[in-house]
């Protein structure tokens, strides 16, 4: 028995130092699970409240959605086209076919969210929805082009309708306060022939942490004039981990006012993980280079529109942003892209 013991505690401790390791390696694999202590699929009933949402690709718009307190679970799915049954190809399929002048609507990717209303509210549920995305560019979320990535609320009821467009026209005053002359493009329409996304897309990010990374919309808060304190009051996680979006936090670093790249990274972005170790650590270009967590650029320096994803690489002349290259795809298409500037 003592034998047995020792086996058992070696194995043991051998496991504890594995899963350890793996933290290290990749802490994204064990933050994600706890984010939200809120998260229980296994409360959702058949009366649980829930919203339909389409903000852009849905693996992101999961895990944005995931993040606020109160929700119960979100489900990938596809919403508000012609097509019953439809599947992730057929998306695709069919905005090709509109593309060549067919006549027929679109599902758009979106995300079912249950929330538990005495933790939460639909209201919180869509300020968190406008906050997490950028509402003002039709038919397309950042790279993604199509109706298929459309923004959109489905309603089931009229309580739910006005609640949207109520929201939706304070974000939008939100927005022009905040020098944003971009309108809310947002559908707002009833729900229907919803179905369910393909089991891969599932928690997409919870399986594949080197996924596709956002920056978690426009940095706009909603505020609603009626309650001035509102916006303070948001008890969310954002996508990633960013400091306040503010001119003076960039640090006293040197900066080539004629010629200069920044890379727009994120804490918790395994595809900027990816960029540093393939590109950085051999970077041998005579164009500086920094990179930054941060989603603003440093005072007196513009960007041409907000930023979408991370990394994000911009290069800037005189301080004003020439190109930029979004996302990572490997060392050789990026030094192309370079290349061609």
């Amino acid at each position: 028995m003592k034998r047995w013991h020792r086996v058992f505690w070696s194995l043991l401790a051998i496991s504890i130092l594995l899963i350890a390791i793996g933290a290290v390696l990749n802490p994204a694999l064990f933050a994600e699970k706890m984010t939200n202590p809120s998260l229980n699929k296994a409360a959702v009933g058949p009366d649980t409240p829930y919203i339909v949402l389409g903000m852009g690709c849905f693996w992101g718009a999961e895990k944005r959605m995931q993040a606020l307190v109160g929700v119960l679970d979100v489900e990938a799915g596809y919403a508000g086209g012609d097509m019953s049954n439809p599947s992730y190809e057929m998306l695709h399929d069919t905005e090709a076919a509109i593309e060549e002048g067919k006549a027929v609507k679109n599902h758009a990717e979106v995300v079912k969210v249950y929330y538990d209303t005495k933790q939460t509210s639909l209201e919180r549920v869509l300020i968190q929805f406008w906050e997490s995305h950028n509402p003002t560019q039709g038919n397309r979320q950042g790279n993604d082009l199509g109706s298929n990535y459309r923004s959109a609320v489905f309603y089931r009821n009229d309580g739910e309708r006005k609640l949207a467009e109520l929201t939706r026209d304070i974000y939008q005053t939100n927005l022009r306060a905040a020098g944003i002359t971009g309108t809310i493009t947002t559908e707002i329409a009833p729900l229907n022939n919803y179905t369910s996304a393909e089991g891969y897309h599932q928690d997409y990010l919870e399986k594949n942490p080197l996924g596709y990374c956002g920056l978690g919309g426009m940095g706009v808060a909603y505020v609603d004039p009626s309650r001035p304190s509102h916006g303070e009051q948001h008890n969310s996680t954002p996508l990633v981990s960013k400091p306040v979006q503010s001119e003076q936090n960039w640090p006293p670093i040197e900066l080539n006012s004629k010629e200069q790249l920044i890379a727009f990274e994120a804490v918790d972005c395994g595809y900027c993980r990816q960029f540093d170790k393939e590109v950085l650590s051999t970077w041998k270009n005579p164009i500086h280079i920094v990179t930054t967590n941060l989603t603003t650029p440093p005072k007196d320096w513009t960007l041409n529109e907000a930023l979408f994803a991370t990394p994000t690489i911009v290069l800037f002349r005189n301080q004003q942003e020439i190109a930029r290259y979004t996302g990572y795809q490997g060392a050789q298409q990026f030094w192309e892209w370079l290349n061609m500037q």
